[in-house]
């Protein structure tokens, strides 16, 4: 009778163990699964999986109101960015170029624009100035995290060097999939939406984060053009 119940209390353990193992397996399996399209689609896991939304590299430091005040860029360059409606208030300005992929280049701060310096500076009254923002970082919104919400009409306003204001209103404001901005999408930005009128075009990610190749699957695609 005592070696009856001694055999029954070790399958019952056995059994108990198996189901452990199983029960690990199959979540072991469903995090690699899951994973695997989180890293390639950017879908989101229903299970809890420890994942990056940005690049980690850009910063997310505050720039204080001593570093706005200094910033300084030759006379006719835009200076400042500010969308009143958005609590954007003189978001610095940053010339930038292309990367080796030829690429739009970024702000390496979530709080500062970036100028494509090929685009045209404010003033010129004809073409566009092409300016970029981080929607946001690793752990905190960027500059244009609302961008996609700004309404037809609103007002941006950009500070050049030497002190003098320029004022746009938005005209057109879109979320485009990344496949059609680099289907023309990007060519048109280089372009005023009004080509009587001086334009602002700018551009911010939206949509999902794709890990694999690190960036986000859809842009913000927003046009103004000057005030008169």
């Amino acid at each position: 009778m005592a070696t009856g119940l001694e055999i029954k209390y070790k399958r019952s353990f056995m059994s108990t163990h198996g189901v452990l193992v199983f029960v690990f397996l199959a979540l072991a399996g469903m995090s690699f699964y899951y994973g695997v399209r989180w890293y390639t689609t950017g879908e989101e896991p229903p299970i809890p999986i420890p994942v990056a939304s940005a690049d980690p590299t850009v910063s997310e430091a505050d720039i204080t109101p001593a570093q706005v005040a200094s910033y300084s860029v030759p006379e006719l360059n835009p200076r400042y960015l500010s969308i009143p409606v958005l609590g954007i208030q003189n978001a610095r300005v940053t010339p930038v170029g292309t990367t080796e992929t030829g690429d739009l280049d970024t702000p390496s701060n979530i709080n500062d624009v970036a100028w494509y310096t090929k685009s045209v500076t404010p003033g010129q009254g004809s073409g566009a100035m092409l300016i970029n923002g981080h929607s946001g970082g690793f752990s905190k919104e960027g500059v244009f995290s609302q961008l996609d919400t700004l309404a037809l009409g609103s007002e941006i306003i950009i500070e050049r060097g030497d002190g003098e204001v320029f004022r746009y209103e938005v005209v057109e404001n879109k979320n485009m999939p990344l496949a059609e901005v680099n289907n023309g999408g990007m060519k048109q930005m280089m372009y005023s939406a009004r080509p009587d009128r001086e334009g602002l075009n700018l551009i911010s990610c939206s949509g999902r984060y794709i890990p694999k190749d690190k960036l986000f699957d859809h842009r913000i695609m927003l046009r103004a053009v000057s005030i008169d």
